[in-house]
Parts: structure tokens; C-alpha cells; sequence
């Protein structure tokens, strides 16, 4: 197969590794496999045409993305319904969907997994007409990435510090999300601190992040309580996917939602901010994304 690899170079964790490092590790691992590759760095700011244009080259097999979850976010945007194959290579500091493939975190073992994996059709999920892989939420979320970007940080660490600290404060000051929720068996009234929709249910111990991509449905997590000291406990759970074992925590699975207000909806979408109309119908496209999954000896699960 012939790769094209679209790396952004302001992803956090990309930008402690020489591009040298990543190209010949890129170069070598597919070599090894009888692939081509081509290489190339952008700026967070050039990624969506640098994308496009991997895209839409006749020559090109499959696009490898290199970043975190918002620049993965948006290759897929971008490749959904084309039936050319997206490759993840993680580069951020969740990396949600990568895991959700299975696909490892250390760079030489993700590209290994990757050259000696296959395509497969992925779901897809959209609020409106927007796409994303892991989660669209309302509430505590939005609230966090919008404190996060206000603050000035570099590489990774800074920007682990600055959401942590930006979680901290709105936790003392909760926000209270209300909208109408229709799930297909009507509509109803919401009233809560966080209102959470992942493309496929989020897995247990672990993350929060789909155990797998290809289940056809929607998670949606409601965060009821509004007490600090309980969204603090719940928060804290997060890593061991014990956030769910609770009274204050209610979870179903839908395939269609469609939630109103009375003006703009803020929301966060694989982790940033977007502006939404005060009706967003979210739902979830089966098999609409090919990717490249790494054979199952190569999967790492659970990370």
C-alpha cells in the first residue's frame, strides 16, 4: 500500500521527538512491510489542508495522521465516506481513539502495529452536520477546555497542568446544563452537570474510551449531581472507569438524540470548543470510517 503521513508538529507529544526520528521510523516500519511512504510536518494551523491534500491524491492509499485526538478528530472528518483507509499515530496526551483501536502509545510499537495492520470500517458519529470519534458532551467538559485554552502552555506537561487546574475551578462552581433530551421515546427535561455522547459506549477499567469502534451505537452518560465533593469523587475515577458505578451517573445507549435549549448550545467535540445552534441531533454513522486496526497480537487493550 502507498501511505501518505500528515504529522502536526504543535501536537504535544510530537513536539519531544525529532521529525527525523519519526520519518525514519515511519520510513523503516513500512519498508519492512513492503509499503511506500511519504512523509510531511505541518503546523496545527495547516493540518486541515495538509490532510485534504493526502486525501485527495489519486496515488495515495491511505493517510496516516499524527497528533492528538483534535487533529485525529479531523482526518476522520475528513475521510469518512471516502473508503480510503485513516491510520492513527498517537501523538497527543489522551489519544482516546488510538486506544479505542488498540493501537500502542510508544511511537516505534505503534508504527510496527500500524504497517501490519489491516483496513476495517469503523463508526462514525456526527452533532449535526459535525463529525467526531470520541465524545460530544455539554456541561463540565466545555466549561474545562474553555479555562484550558485561556491559559499560555507549551509542551505537554503545561497543558496537563492547565486542564487540572482549569478541572479544579469549575468544580467548585459547577455548571448546571438544561436541555430537552429526546432519545426516540420522548422528549424530556435534563437538568445536570455534564451531558456526554460517545460514538460507541465507553469501556470499564480504564479511560473513558470505546472498547470497541464498531458497534453501532452511542453511549450517553448524564452527570446528575451538582455537588462539588461528589463530581470531584467522580472525576477522580475516571482513569479505572469506575466514574459510571454511581447513583449520580446515569448511562444508556441510543443510535439517534435530539437535544434542545432555548439559544446557543457550548459544547466540547473530541475535546474542543465548538458553538452549536440550540438543536443538535446527534447520531452515529456504522462502518461510515475505514481504518487501518493493528492484528490482534499487536493490540494493546485497556492502556
Amino acid at each position: 500500500m502507498r501511505f501518505a503521513a500528515v504529522i502536526n508538529q504543535d501536537a504535544s507529544t510530537m513536539k519531544g521527538i525529532s521529525r527525523d526520528r519519526i520519518a525514519g521510523c515511519l520510513r523503516d516500519g513500512f519498508a519492512a512491510r513492503d509499503h511506500s511512504i511519504s512523509t510531511s510536518f505541518v503546523a496545527g494551523r495547516e493540518i486541515k489542508a495538509a490532510l485534504q491534500a493526502a486525501r485527495d491524491d489519486e496515488k495515495t492509499d491511505a493517510v496516516i495522521a499524527g497528533g492528538g485526538d483534535g487533529t485525529i478528530s479531523m482526518a476522520a472528518g475528513l475521510m469518512q465516506g471516502t473508503g480510503k483507509a485513516l491510520a492513527v499515530l498517537p501523538g497527543g496526551n489522551m489519544n482516546l481513539f488510538a486506544r479505542s483501536l488498540g493501537i500502542p502509545l510508544d511511537l516505534p510499537a505503534a508504527v510496527a502495529a500500524l504497517a501490519a495492520g489491516r483496513p476495517m470500517a469503523a463508526d462514525i458519529a456526527f452533532a449535526n452536520d459535525r463529525p467526531f470519534i470520541h465524545e460530544f458532551s455539554l456541561g463540565l467538559h466545555p466549561e474545562v477546555v474553555e479555562l484550558r485554552d485561556r491559559e499560555a502552555f507549551g509542551a505537554r506537561l503545561g497543558k496537563v497542568v492547565a486542564t487540572m487546574r482549569s478541572l479544579w475551578r469549575v468544580l467548585l462552581r459547577p455548571p448546571r446544563v438544561r436541555v430537552w433530551l429526546d432519545d426516540g421515546d420522548g422528549e424530556r427535561a435534563v437538568a445536570a452537570a455534564a451531558l456526554a455522547i460517545s460514538n460507541n459506549p465507553f469501556g470499564e477499567g480504564h479511560l473513558p474510551y470505546a472498547d470497541r469502534v464498531d458497534g453501532g451505537v452511542l453511549g450517553v452518560y448524564i452527570v446528575h449531581t451538582l455537588n462539588p465533593a461528589e463530581l470531584a469523587a467522580i472525576a477522580a475515577r475516571m482513569s479505572t472507569g469506575g466514574w459510571m458505578d454511581t447513583r449520580d451517573v446515569e448511562a444508556f445507549t441510543a443510535t439517534t438524540l435530539r437535544l434542545t435549549r432555548d439559544g446557543p448550545i457550548k459544547a466540547a467535540i473530541d475535546g474542543e470548543l465548538a458553538r452549536m445552534p440550540g438543536s443538535v441531533t446527534v447520531r452515529i454513522a456504522p462502518g461510515a470510517l475505514t481504518v487501518i486496526a493493528p492484528r490482534e497480537e499487536d493490540a494493546v487493550r485497556g492502556q
